[in-house]
């Protein structure tokens, strides 16, 4: 009777560990999916960050003055909110991020920055710059949420790892 007991549990505990290296296995190609779309994002937000630079060298060496330094016509008294936010939404066990985009009201405070400082005559070089910045900022939101994914998934396969190494030593 002892014997067949013993036999029924070391399958169980087959069973049970064949299952957790397969679902291990799963999560490994899933994490190395995952670590792929991250690093394509990553390409994609230094392609749009260098092209977004690379204008703004050029205005400035258009300009051929100081005059579109930022720095110069900042008004110091009139705060800037932020145009972007980026919201967690979900449960406690799950959340995603969604990036938020605020309408431009003088009212409460949210100001379009390029109008903001060069005033009402922008040239387009800066007004397609801040445009590539504004696909910048919604890069890194796609950027974080994969690297968020591919946290959760790392999360994931160490306690599976945990949970077959405390089955083993009980």
């Amino acid at each position: 009777m002892v014997d067949e007991t013993n036999r029924t549990d070391d399958e169980t505990t087959t069973t049970c560990d064949a299952e957790t290296n397969s679902l291990i296995d799963v999560l490994h190609l899933q994490m190395l999916q995952l670590m792929e779309e991250h690093i394509a994002q990553q390409l994609a937000l230094e392609a749009h960050t260098s092209t977004a630079r690379l204008i703004l060298a050029r205005t400035r060496l258009q300009q051929g003055s100081l005059r579109t330094a930022t720095a110069c016509h900042l008004p110091a008294y009139t705060p800037y909110k932020a145009l972007c936010r980026l919201v967690k939404q979900g449960v406690d066990w799950s959340h995603s991020l969604r990036l938020q985009r605020l309408d431009v009201n003088a009212a409460k405070g949210f100001l379009e920055p390029v109008t903001q400082i060069f005033g009402s005559l922008v040239p387009y070089s800066l007004r397609l710059a801040s445009r590539k910045w504004q696909r910048c900022v919604d890069q890194v939101a796609e950027c974080l949420r994969v690297q968020q994914e591919l946290q959760s998934v790392v999360r994931a396969i160490e306690q599976l790892k945990w949970a077959r190494h405390r089955r083993r030593n009980v």
